[in-house]
């Protein structure tokens, strides 16, 4: 702040600035002494206690705002601490997930393994079972068909038989024919 000049009344002024005084007037008193508490309400005085007040003030908020800088700085600090701690808390959880997700795929490629295991057994074993069915249909039917050629043969043997004794009847008939020709 400028401090300014005090502004005297013309009867607070000096002599050589005040009013002449007229030389015919009589030598006037000097004017009363002014009390200590008068002297409290002039403007350089008043203006100092504002000054000092508006200091006091100024300063207070200072601290008032160095006080909150130091309330934010602790709240920032918290808040970077409880972010640190969530991202250490997220970051351990997402390893535990994926440990978890892991111990899963293991647990998951055995039963696949185990799975795969069984259906190879039983394919084999569907397998031997199919072809000791084929094995032993193949028999049933070999022995059928020689049992068919067994018979066939019989058959044939017959017809042969019967053809054979048609045979000599149409050589006797023929015989006969042309011996009664003859």
């Amino acid at each position: 702040m400028t401090s300014s000049q005090p502004v005297f009344k013309s009867q607070d002024q000096p002599p050589a600035k005040a009013d002449p005084v007229p030389a015919t007037a009589p030598i006037a008193a000097k004017p009363a002494a002014k009390p200590w508490w008068w002297r409290w309400s002039e403007p350089v005085v008043v203006a100092t206690i504002i000054v000092a007040l508006i200091a006091a003030l100024v300063m207070a908020a200072a601290a008032g705002f160095q006080s909150v800088k130091g309330d934010v700085r602790d709240s920032e600090a918290r808040v970077h601490e409880e972010v640190r701690t969530s991202e250490a808390r997220l970051t351990e959880r997402i390893q535990a997930n994926e440990t978890s997700i892991q111990a899963s795929e293991v647990k998951l490629r055995e039963e696949i393994q185990a799975s795969e295991a069984r259906l190879h057994e039983e394919i084999q074993t569907t397998e031997t079972r199919l072809r000791e069915e084929i094995r032993a249909s193949e028999a049933r039917l070999n022995k059928r068909i020689d049992d068919l050629r067994v018979d066939f043969k019989e058959e044939i043997k017959a017809v042969n038989n019967r053809l054979d004794a048609m045979n000599d009847k149409m050589d006797r008939l023929l015989e006969i024919l042309l011996a009664s020709k003859s």
